[in-house]
């Protein structure tokens, strides 16, 4: 799973969601970055929210192995409600309650819960595997949305997604996923960069 390159509303730290912002000049170039850290990866699919800074992103990854971006909002960010669109600054200052690490597991004024989110994330996660049983697949995806798979995946509850460490622009996750009997299992994330996936590993 590969976070979307940077747009201008990641570089001025405002809150996206589900805003069409497209990828800036740098998110250009993660794009290309994250495609080439996949060089000589087997991949089946590339799939990608249906946004188009998850779609650019994932063009370049596709390209490289003559396959079509599959998009399903399924993926998409989390819905920031009345915060789309809004500063980092302004909302920690309007919802004091809601911002610091509860932010991770609390609705949205007016949007979609990081339950939500997971809940139709993880579903787009079993689609792809249904079809793409037995071959890695790369997803192009969203801060929020990969942070709330890879929460279920580390056997995390909601408030313990807070403990999840973020992915940068560009940055990768890769984990194992399959369906048992319907149920879908995750399991053995990694970070494509090396670091711990838990920001409160003494070890890191």
């Amino acid at each position: 799973m590969i976070r979307h390159g940077e747009t201008e509303w990641n570089a001025t730290k405002r809150a996206q969601g589900q805003a069409d912002v497209p990828l800036n000049d740098v998110g250009r170039r993660q794009a290309q970055e994250a495609a080439a850290r996949l060089d000589g990866v087997t991949l089946g699919a590339v799939y990608a929210s249906d946004l188009s800074r998850a779609i650019d992103t994932a063009e370049p990854i596709a390209r490289a192995r003559d396959l079509e971006v599959i998009t399903d909002p399924a993926f998409r960010e989390i819905d920031q409600g009345e915060w789309e669109g809004l500063a980092l600054d302004e909302i920690r200052s309007r919802w004091p309650d809601l911002w610091g690490p509860a932010r991770h597991f609390v609705q949205r004024p007016g949007g979609e819960s990081p339950e939500q989110v997971q809940k139709r994330a993880l579903e787009g996660v079993a689609r792809v595997i249904e079809r793409h049983p037995q071959t890695a697949v790369a997803i192009v995806s969203h801060g929020g949305t990969i942070r709330w798979i890879a929460a279920e995946a580390l056997g995390y509850d909601m408030q313990g997604s807070a403990r999840v460490r973020g992915l940068s622009n560009g940055g990768a996750v890769a984990l194992d996923a399959t369906l048992r009997g319907g149920e879908l299992k995750l399991g053995n994330l990694v970070r494509i960069d090396g670091k711990t996936p838990d920001v409160d590993d003494p070890n890191a």
